[in-house]
C-alpha cells in the first residue's frame, strides 16, 4: 500500500496527513482536531514513520483518549496500519516526479513535454507546467536508455515536480 492510498483510506473515517518536517504520517481524531492545533502542540494521537520497516508507530497525546474514537474506526485504522506495514518500505513511497526545464528567457520558463493524444504523439514546449510535462523517474531513465546521446541533457534539465496529490 502506498502512503497516498493509506492517507486517503484513513480520511474516510478519521484524518491523516503526511508531515514532511518529521517524515511521518500523523493521525487525528478528525480534520477539525487537526485544524484546532495550536502552534508547538501536536493533537495527533498516532504517528507512523513510513521509512521504517515496522512503521515505528506510537501514540502521542495524553489529551486524546482512544475511547473517544469508535471501535469500528480504530479497527479500520489498525487494519490499514497492518496493510502499510506489510508493504515493503521502498514500495510505500510514490515514484518521484520531474519536469524537464527547457529554456528560461524574458518570457519566462519553458518546459519540455510529451503530447500523446489519440494518434498524435509529439514532443513540445509548454509555458506552464501541465500533466504533459511531468515524468516519473522510470520514464526518464527509459528515455535516457532509448536515447543515450540525450542523457546528459535530460539530467541537466531535470527538476522536481510537486505533485499536489502526494
Amino acid at each position: 500500500m502506498k502512503i497516498k492510498e493509506f492517507i486517503k483510506r484513513v480520511n474516510e473515517t478519521l484524518y491523516a496527513m503526511y508531515d514532511p518536517s518529521v517524515k511521518a504520517i500523523k493521525v487525528y481524531e478528525s480534520r477539525q482536531t487537526y485544524n484546532d492545533e495550536e502552534p508547538d502542540y501536536d493533537y495527533s494521537f498516532m504517528t507512523l514513520f513510513p521509512d521504517k520497516d515496522d512503521l515505528a508507530f506510537g501514540f502521542n497525546s495524553d489529551d486524546i483518549v482512544l475511547g473517544d474514537i469508535s471501535f469500528r474506526n480504530l479497527a479500520i485504522l489498525f487494519g490499514l496500519v497492518q496493510q502499510l506495514r506489510d508493504t515493503p518500505v521502498e514500495e510505500r513511497f510514490s515514484e518521484k516526479k520531474y519536469r524537464l526545464r527547457w529554456i528560461d528567457d524574458k518570457l519566462g520558463k519553458t518546459f519540455l513535454g510529451f503530447n500523446n493524444q489519440w494518434t498524435e504523439k509529439f514532443w513540445s514546449t509548454y509555458g506552464v507546467p501541465t500533466s504533459n510535462t511531468i515524468f516519473t523517474e522510470s520514464e526518464l531513465e527509459q528515455l535516457k536508455k532509448d536515447n543515450p546521446h540525450l542523457a546528459p541533457a535530460i539530467d541537466a534539465m531535470k527538476e522536481p515536480a510537486e505533485d499536489k496529490d502526494e
